[in-house]
């Protein structure tokens, strides 16, 4: 019987054809995993970014420290610190820069997890701006200015150990210097993201999302801040009373004036909250909200004195919906992307808004001290009625501002009138 030998060939030719490809695909990942040079190890701006980025540490580690072995100095001689060092000292102000990752303290009857968000960004924003000067030539010379600021930063978390939890600290450094890398990328000439994206350009839709979480973000920041600024003027003079109680000679008065500034991000998240109807509390069984104001025996802390003391009714919930709506509308105008597309980014700006509020939301709650002070921060409900506040106006004015929808709702106003729709005027739009 003859045998069919067509078969036995084209698994022949298709096996002679992919063999090459299989090993030309192996070539190409171990291209990926080659030892690099040493030019390519230490490009550019190597020496120099190791030296700002260790340079940021020793700055910000050295000012806590200082200002920490200072008050010691100065209070030594009390009989309450008879037992204490300058080593002592030493520990505190490390605790202070682990404090300011997310390190925890807690004893038998006292929790302090309030993070200081301030130091947090100032040093931060140090980084940054010394990494950028540095102007490395790579990510490599990048990440190894981060290095040099990591490294020693989770030594010192290592030291604050032996007082102090410290593991959400490591990961906060961790994201921390992720953050740093991306702000300081971005404006360098070898970061180009669009490569990753078929075509060499990220989607429409998602350049949009960005640039709307960006928009939103500023104007959430700025309500606040404009917020808080009128609580720091109405509550002035009780933190003026609260100040000159405390008695503090000039080191104590730079270190509460440090404290309220490590603490300002934090009571911008709780105007946030209240700005949105929810509120936020201050102690157990406390609750500060436009509607209804809740409060207890607080510690004299300066800050503390800037919280509403009676309600003012429900009208400030009105200024994120005014907001969000004029933002909708500023972004209406801004952009070319479809309304199909534009539907997807709000959808995907209303998942970060969810995701990114959790975060923020958990990041500016913790303890402030034993007792009823075991928890403060914003309400549950914040995360849910600030979407609603923020979000849902701004997207639903960018939707209905969209220019598909004005010519929808044009011709539909001209039927419902009997005018003739074909006399109205044609623009080429990409829908």
């Amino acid at each position: 019987m003859p045998s069919d030998s067509s078969g036995s060939n084209t698994a022949d030719s298709q096996t002679r054809l992919s063999a090459p490809g299989i090993s030309t695909s192996i070539r190409q990942w171990r291209a990926l995993f080659t030892k690099p040079a040493r030019h390519e190890l230490f490009p550019a701006g190597t020496w120099r970014a190791l030296w700002l980025g260790f340079q940021s540490w020793l700055v910000f580690w050295a000012l806590l420290v200082m200002l920490a072995v200072v008050s010691w100095v100065l209070t030594a001689s009390q009989p309450a610190m008879a037992a204490t060092t300058w080593r002592d000292a030493m520990m505190v102000g490390n605790g202070a820069f682990a404090m300011s990752f997310g390190a925890t303290f807690t004893a038998t009857t006292l929790k302090f997890s309030l993070v200081p968000w301030g130091l947090t960004c100032l040093v931060g924003v140090l980084l940054t701006v010394s990494l950028r000067a540095a102007k490395p030539a790579s990510p490599w010379a990048l990440l190894w200015g981060l290095l040099a600021f990591v490294l020693p930063a989770g030594l010192c978390l290592g030291w604050a150990r032996t007082h102090l939890s410290v593991w959400t600290a490591f990961v906060t450094l961790g994201i921390f210097a992720l953050v740093v890398f991306l702000a300081v990328a971005r404006r360098l000439s070898w970061w180009n993201l669009g490569e990753v994206f078929p075509g060499g350009e990220p989607w429409p839709w998602l350049v949009l999302t960005g640039r709307l979480v960006r928009v939103l973000s500023r104007i959430t920041l700025g309500v606040s801040a404009l917020a808080l600024l009128a609580g720091v003027v109405c509550g002035w003079g009780d933190m003026t009373r609260i100040w000159v109680s405390l008695h503090p000679d000039w080191v104590g008065s730079v270190a509460l004036a440090f404290g309220v500034l490590a603490y300002l991000p934090t009571l911008l998240g709780w105007t946030a909250s209240w700005l949105v109807g929810s509120g936020f509390t201050v102690g157990q069984n406390t609750v500060f909200s436009p509607g209804q104001v809740i409060s207890g025996d607080l510690p004299p802390v300066p800050f503390l004195a800037w919280l509403p003391h009676t309600p003012v009714g429900w009208w400030p919930v009105a200024i994120p919906v005014i907001a969000g709506i004029l933002g909708g509308l500023l972004m209406s105008r801004r952009h070319e992307v479809p309304l199909s597309d534009t539907m997807l980014s709000l959808a995907l700006m209303l998942a970060i808004l969810l995701g990114g509020g959790f975060v923020i939301i958990s990041a500016v709650s913790g303890s402030l001290g034993p007792g009823r002070l075991i928890a403060v921060g914003p309400t549950p409900a914040t995360l849910y009625a600030g979407v609603i506040a923020w979000g849902v106006p701004f997207g639903a004015t960018l939707v209905l501002a969209h220019r598909r929808v004005a010519v929808a709702a044009t011709r539909f106003s001209y039927k419902i009138t009997g005018k003739n729709v074909d006399a109205l005027p044609t623009t080429e739009l990409n829908l």
